[in-house]
């Protein structure tokens, strides 16, 4: 006899008997008859002769049902119920913490969570889902804390290992990650996800061809995952496959909406800026702004002229900021500027820009816009002028040269791009000239140090070097747009800042051999920028 049947014979002999209308209700929401469900659950719950612990499972099946009918706070009130009535049930905790997570109570979902992990010998699920959700509201740590313990609780669980590398991985803990996701595809989790996690701490680590296979690989077994594809375009655009790139965006941007549409045409929009293909790229330069969740109650300036004034407002790092600073000159002759942005005080430092176009940064405006959304809606199409747009007082010392070979380390591929401190050692051979650590903190002692509080600050050490060397990060950006000579250290790959167009005077870029290890890499670079460094003439 088959369930239903069973349940049918028991409300033959017993009209309303409770367990076997909540029998009934499972049935029916098994086969997606939700309402059914619930009319069978008011009939049982409201029978006399029900226990406590038939009660709380009774409202935890009504919950979920209230959950997948969309009726998110009556579903939490139904497993509040249960809890109730059952404080030392797990199940009741973990299916009130799921009506939480849909009311966005985040944080009284793990608190549900971690009441339900208390109460378990296997804790395992429980630990699982509370990682997720720390991985899911930033909370890097306590997700990684969770998956270790699940990786204790388990260690040959290819699938707990590939959740604990994909939370190391985002904390930046990129040599771990890799360790963890390779055992995770040895015990049998070689999934499309833990594929893509791989491939994105490999592309970190600097190994941008088995990046490239690993994402490929991932592809192959989810073709239709907007993610990876994404994942797998931006490294094919690291190692030169910028047309193979392109088609791979455009796929995506005409098969998917939403989210990983908009990050497709970001991604495009590099390949084209980076081609000089302006009129199609600064239009989809613009997509940046919904993933970066850029949303204001303000209206958005649409360019045209006129004297009431625009707010300009920065975004992303201050490296972005001094390279579109250029536009505000053009900006300026259209409306008076409220600069809002942390950069804000080079302005003065602008010759070519109208200052009395430049009011304080309170008061009332017409509009706002970005300072990276400047070049769209001023209808550039041409290459930026290479012409230096910022100036300070300062002398040039000739054999003055200006050194920076770290970035902001919050920043996911920094490893890539930052210098390790030892590598520096071969320009310490090179005589007469004297370097000058153009970055806060800790320096080797053979360099000069100097105060770096401001951004005028930054301005006017960078003025006075004959010679910058810098990764890409602000020091560099600076040095172009003062027009002082700039030794590019570029990561293999690069930024499409760095491509085809040049977009200040006097720049000249040494990167590591293709495949090389970082520290093998930049060592080879460092011995080169030395030798180069022999031969100028001061």
């Amino acid at each position: 006899m088959d369930a239903e049947a069973g349940f049918r014979a028991i409300l033959a002999v017993q009209p309303g008997q409770p367990d076997a209308l909540h029998g009934m209700a499972c049935l029916a929401r098994a086969h997606g008859q939700n309402a059914t469900a619930i009319a069978l659950l008011g009939r049982a719950l409201q029978k006399p002769d029900v226990s406590p612990d038939r009660k709380a499972r009774m409202h935890i099946t009504l919950g979920f049902t209230l959950l997948e009918q969309g009726h998110s706070e009556a579903a939490r009130a139904a497993l509040q119920v249960a809890v109730l009535l059952q404080p030392f049930d797990p199940n009741a905790h973990v299916a009130l913490a799921e009506a939480l997570v849909v009311l966005g109570r985040r944080e009284d979902a793990r608190k549900a969570l971690q009441k339900a992990a208390a109460l378990l010998a296997d804790k395992s699920n429980v630990r699982t889902r509370l990682g997720e959700l720390f991985l899911d509201d930033g909370l890097v740590m306590q997700a990684v804390g969770e998956f270790r313990q699940v990786v204790r609780d388990r260690p040959g669980d290819g699938a707990a290992l590939a959740n604990l590398g994909a939370a190391l991985f985002a904390g930046n803990a990129f040599d771990e990650a890799g360790e963890v996701l390779l055992r995770a595809c040895k015990l049998g989790a070689e999934t499309a996800e833990t594929l893509n996690s791989l491939g994105l701490v490999q592309m970190a680590r600097g190994e941008l061809a088995a990046a490239c296979c690993t994402l490929g690989r991932a592809l192959e077994l989810r073709p239709s995952d907007a993610r990876i594809a994404n994942s797998l375009g931006t490294i094919l655009m690291e190692i030169g496959r910028r047309e193979d790139a392109e088609a791979l965006f455009q796929m995506i941007m005409a098969r998917e909406s939403g989210e990983e549409a908009e990050r497709a045409r970001f991604n495009r929009s590099t390949v084209l800026l980076g081609q000089g293909r302006f009129a199609e790229g600064w239009r989809d330069f613009e997509s940046r702004r919904s993933l970066l969740g850029a949303v204001s109650d303000s209206p958005q300036w649409d360019g045209s002229a006129g004297e009431v004034p625009v707010a300009v407002l920065g975004e992303q790092g201050l490296g972005d900021e001094v390279q579109f600073l250029r536009f505000l000159i053009q900006a300026a002759r259209l409306r008076p500027l409220r600069l809002r942005f942390r950069a804000a005080a080079l302005a003065r430092l602008m010759p070519e820009l109208d200052q009395e176009r430049i009011l304080p940064a309170e008061g009332p405006v017409a509009a706002e816009i970005s300072l990276l959304s400047l070049p769209a809606v001023l209808g550039l199409e041409a290459p930026p002028s290479t012409d230096p747009y910022l100036a300070v007082e300062e002398t040039l010392e000739a054999v003055r040269i200006g050194l920076c070979w770290s970035g902001n380390p919050s920043y996911r591929f920094d490893r890539r791009r930052s210098v390790p401190s030892r590598c520096l050692e071969a320009l310490r051979q090179v005589s007469g000239i004297r370097f000058v650590a153009l970055q806060p903190g800790d320096a080797p002692e053979w360099m000069e140090r100097v105060s770096l509080e401001t951004s005028e600050d930054l301005a006017r050490e960078v003025g006075r070097c004959a010679l910058v060397i810098s990764v890409d990060t602000l020091v560099a950006h600076m040095a172009g747009a003062l027009g002082r000579p700039l030794w590019l250290l570029n990561r293999e790959g690069g930024d499409w800042r760095w491509k085809d167009v040049n977009w200040y005077r006097d720049v000249r870029q040494f990167r590591p051999p293709a495949g090389a290890g970082i520290a093998e890499g930049w060592s080879v670079v460092l011995e080169d920028v030395a030798a180069a460094l022999s031969l100028r003439e001061w």
